[in-house]
C-alpha cells in the first residue's frame, strides 16, 4: 500500500537541509537515545572516484536534511564515510571496519565488483547493505542483506538495444572492461537480446581498466563498419575512449551507459562528448521532464539543493546515493533502528521517489521501474532526450 503523506514527507525533508523542510516523517517504534550510526563505503580516490564522490555528496545531503530536523524521533544519523580507493579488496577491509565501529547499516560501495566482494560478508554479518553498483548479480537471485538502488545492468542493456532497434540499426560493435563486474554483466545482457532485436554483433572487443591506448581495438571496430559502438566501462577509460574515437572522425556514433551519465564524464571529455548517446535514469533528464510527470516535483526538490551546493546538476551516481540514504531513512522511520528492523523496513519499501516508484520485498531487492531508464544524448555539455523519446514517454517515466 502506498502512503502519499509519508512519501511527500520523506522527500521534502531529506532533500532540503533548511529550516523550511516539512514536518517529521511518519511514526516509528520507540527508539533508544543516541545517534544512529550508519556506514558508507565509497570510492573517493582512484578510478571510481567520479562515482563515489557523487554518491557521498547526495547521501550526505539526505542525512544533513534529516539531522537538521532533529533526526528520526530525536535521534540523529551519524554517517561514517570511508574510502576504499576504488579497490574491491579495500572495500572488504573498510566494510569490516565500519561494522567494527558499530554501524547498524551500510551504504555502498559505488561499483559492482566491490559490491560483489562484500556481499558474502554482509550476509555473514547480517548487515543491511544498500549497494550502489548496478550488476544484476548483486541482488539476483535475491540475497538477504543486500539491496540495490541503481538500474540493473540488464535494464541498461535493454534501453540501449531498444534504442538501436527504434533507429533501425542492425550492426553493433561493443568494447568492454573485463575486470569490471558491471561492464561484464551489461555486455553479457546485451549479447543475449541482440538476436531478438534483429541486431548483429559485428565486433566484440575487450580492454583492461588501466589501458590508455585503444588504437588496436579502434582499428578492428572501424573495419567492421558498425552502426554504433557501445562501450561498457566505468571511471576514467570512457573519457579516453571518447576522445580517441572522436579523433578518428569515422562517422560511427558512440554509445555509453549509465556509468557515464555524469558531468564528470562530459566535462573532461569536452567537445568529444557532443553527440554521444548515454543511457541514463529519469533523474538525469529531470530538467527535460514535463510538469505532468508525477515525480517531477520530487526530482526538483532534490536536484535544486544539490545543484546549489555543488554547482552542477546531479549525475547518475548522485541519484543512486540519494535513494540509498532515503530508503534507509524510510526503513528506520517505519520499523526502527536495529539492523534487523532496518532489514524489515527495506524488505517493505513502497515509495515514490525522484527515480520513480520503488518496491522491495523479501524476494525482490531491486526496484527501479523499467520506465525510469531512458536514452539521452549529450548536447551543449548537457544530457538531453535522445531522438524519438516522446513527451508521452517522458511524462510516464517512473511509473
Amino acid at each position: 500500500m502506498r502512503h502519499p503523506q509519508r512519501i511527500l514527507a520523506v522527500f521534502m525533508s531529506v532533500a532540503l537541509s533548511s529550516a523550511t523542510a516539512c514536518a517529521a516523517l511518519g511514526s516509528a517504534p520507540a527508539a533508544s537515545s543516541g545517534p544512529i550510526k550508519v556506514g558508507m563505503v565509497t570510492s573517493l580516490t582512484g578510478n571510481y572516484a567520479p562515482l563515489g564522490t557523487n554518491d557521498k555528496l547526495a547521501a550526505q545531503q539526505i542525512v544533513d536534511g534529516v539531522n537538521a530536523r532533529n533526526g528520526i524521533n530525536g535521534r540523529k544519523i551519524d554517517l561514517e564515510i570511508v574510502d576504499d580507493g576504488s579497490d574491491p579488496n579495500q572495500s572488504v577491509i573498510q566494510f569490516n571496519k565500519v561494522i567494527g565501529d558499530g554501524v547498524v547499516a551500510v551504504l555502498g560501495p559505488p561499483q559492482s565488483t566491490a559490491d560483489l566482494a562484500i556481499k558474502p560478508v554482509a550476509n555473514d554479518k547480517k548487515m543491511p547493505t544498500i549497494s550502489l553498483g548496478a550488476a544484476d548479480d548483486q541482488v539476483i537471485p535475491v540475497t538477504p542483506y543486500m539491496w540495490q538502488t541503481a538500474p540493473l545492468s540488464s535494464q541498461v542493456a535493454r534501453v540501449c538495444v531498444d534504442f538501436l532497434k527504434s533507429q533501425a540499426k542492425t550492426r553493433l560493435a561493443m568494447l568492454y572492461a573485463t575486470k569490471n563486474a558491471y561492464a561484464v554483466a551489461g555486455h553479457d545482457s546485451t549479447k543475449k537480446i541482440l538476436d531478438q532485436a534483429g541486431i548483429q554483433l559485428v565486433d566484440d572487443e575487450t580492454f583492461e581498466t588501466s589501458q590508455t591506448n585503444f588504437a588496436p581495438q579502434f582499428a578492428k571496430i572501424a573495419d567492421t563498419r558498425p552502426d554504433f559502438l557501445l562501450v561498457w566501462a566505468t571511471g576514467a577509460p570512457p573519457v579516453v575512449i571518447t576522445k580517441g574515437w572522436a579523433d578518428l572522425k569515422n562517422g560511427i556514433p558512440l554509445m555509453m551507459t549509465a556509468a557515464e551519465a555524469s558531468t564528470l564524464y562530459v566535462q573532461p571529455a569536452g567537445a568529444a562528448a557532443e553527440g554521444v548517446f548515454v543511457q541514463g535514469s529519469m533523474g538525469v533528464l529531470g530538467q527535460s521532464l514535463p510538469a505532468s510527470n508525477k515525480f517531477k516535483k520530487l526530482i526538483d526538490d532534490f536536484a535544486g539543493p544539490f545543484q546549489q551546493a555543488n554547482n552542477y546538476y546531479p549525475p547518475q551516481f548522485a541519484w543512486d546515493g540519494m535513494l540509498a540514504a532515503t530508503f534507509l531513512v524510510d526503513a528506520i522511520t517505519r520499523k526502527g533502528a536495529t539492523s534487523e528492523q532496518i532489514k524489515d523496513g527495506l524488505d517493505s519499501i513502497d515509495l515514490d521517489t525522484p527515480q520513480g516508484h520503488y518496491t522491495f520485498t523479501s524476494q525482490k531487492h531491486a526496484g527501479m521501474p523499467d520506465s525510469a531508464n531512458l536514452m539521452t544524448v549529450v548536447k551543449d555539455a548537457q544530457f538531453a532526450p535522445a531522438p524519438g523519446l516522446s513527451q508521452d514517454v517522458l511524462a510516464r517515466a517512473g511509473q
